[in-house]
């Protein structure tokens, strides 16, 4: 296998995805050649042979299933690939399949599950952002000093810090988890990680694709409609972790945030890794393997 990044690999799956969106769908469906295809073509043409074998046979049998159990499918257009910025904006859906009776969102990961990669600083304010609710004076108060404290070691080496897990990262999570637990609209929040769209998930593993229908407004063929949150159970922090919190929710919502630096120098700001941890019930999940 050639040596590329796991952000490639990423990329390469989108691409052959959204490919055989295009292929298996119906002999009219086109591929919109875009910025965003280019570069995922780019990740795609750095495999080797059987790399690429192997994608294009994980992303023929999830596009099987979903053209089996979506029949909007049967009559797409054209498929577009979406860039990076619209995750930012609300939107994580990687491929569009436009349809005469609608659009259908795909979500493409490769061996992860991860939701947004959204940032806290001295200038974010998470809470109007998340949920539409400004963060509580007590939140500036914890946070403000540790962030003020960044900005003046600004350009030193986040490695050369003795305890960056008890003097950044832990007051940080304490803080956040505080106000989320005390002020978040835990609905208007959960839309916000998951973006404002109902959509397919996609997610390839080793020799495995794992097919999840986030079908939260009732707009997808398959999947059952799965309900938000309303309340917050439980926020702490994960056992044996200092920079990991827990957040679970009724309805059998669970989130995970790993708060880490994402860069070598020091900047006073801090980005994490959302990852949905507990789903609930009601959420349609169908496993494919693929050789």
């Amino acid at each position: 296998m050639s040596r590329i990044t796991q952000t490639e690999s990423g990329k390469a799956w989108e691409y052959g995805l959204a490919r055989s969106f295009a292929d298996v769908l119906n002999s009219t469906t086109k591929l919109v050649v875009n910025a965003p295809r280019n570069k995922s073509k780019e990740s795609y043409d750095l495999l080797g042979d059987q790399d690429r074998q192997r994608i294009n046979r994980a992303a023929s049998a999830a596009v099987m299933f979903l053209r089996a159990h979506d029949s909007r499918l049967l009559q797409a257009k054209h498929v577009v690939m979406q860039g990076d910025r619209t995750g930012v904006a609300g939107d994580v859906r990687d491929i569009l399949v436009h349809t005469p009776d609608g659009i259908i969102g795909i979500s493409a990961k490769h061996r992860h599950e991860g939701l947004k990669h959204s940032r806290l600083s001295a200038r974010i304010d998470f809470g109007a952002e998340w949920y539409e609710r400004e963060c509580s004076a007590e939140y500036w108060d914890a946070v403000l000093p540790v962030f003020d404290n960044l900005a003046a070691k600004r350009g030193g080496l986040w490695r050369n810090l003795p305890d960056k897990s008890r003097e950044v990262y832990m007051p940080i999570l304490n803080a956040f988890m505080r106000e989320v637990k005390t002020h978040a609209a835990t609905g208007k929040m959960m839309r916000y990680l998951l973006g404002r769209h109902d959509f397919y998930k996609i997610i390839k593993e080793n020799g495995n694709i794992s097919m999840q229908s986030f079908n939260i407004d009732g707009g997808l063929q398959w999947g059952r409609k799965i309900p938000m949150p309303s309340r917050i159970v439980e926020a702490i922090m994960k056992p044996n972790s200092r920079t990991t919190a827990l957040l679970t929710m009724d309805h059998g919502w669970q989130l995970s945030f790993r708060i880490h630096s994402a860069t070598a120098e020091i900047e006073p700001s801090l980005k994490f890794d959302v990852q949905l941890v507990g789903n609930p019930q009601q959420l349609s999940r169908h496993e494919i393997p693929f050789g």
